[in-house]
């Protein structure tokens, strides 16, 4: 088996928790229970540093999560809120890679010319 194989077959697992969930949410939307499945899924990992959290999922696919949780609850300040601090989160996560980067090239770079 190729890694690319390997690759592709851990990028398409879905928990069997998250399928039933699914299922729940296409009989009844409003099940609060297949929601807060999906919302922890979508939290997902552990804290990479004090406010960063690294993602069990694709960022676009949390994102689509949160869309869908306000769509369906567009009055809800509490998934609002949820949404809002996950997109913080992401911001955080990406701009902190990006200085990291950013660090190591200058300070490594400039010492090899």
């Amino acid at each position: 088996m190729s890694t690319e194989a390997t690759a592709d077959q851990t990028a398409e697992y879905v928990p069997e928790k998250v399928k039933k969930a699914e299922k729940k949410l296409e009989e009844n939307p409003y099940d609060l229970d297949a929601w807060s499945i999906l919302i922890r899924e979508a939290q997902g990992g552990g804290w990479l540093s004090n406010r960063t959290i690294i993602y069990n999922q694709p960022i676009d696919k949390a994102r689509k999560t949160y869309e869908r949780l306000v769509a369906q609850f567009p009055s809800s300040g509490r998934f609002w809120k949820l949404f809002i601090e996950a997109e913080v989160n992401i911001f955080f996560f990406i701009s902190q890679k990006d200085m990291f980067a950013w660090v190591c090239h200058f300070s490594f770079g400039s010492q090899t010319v």
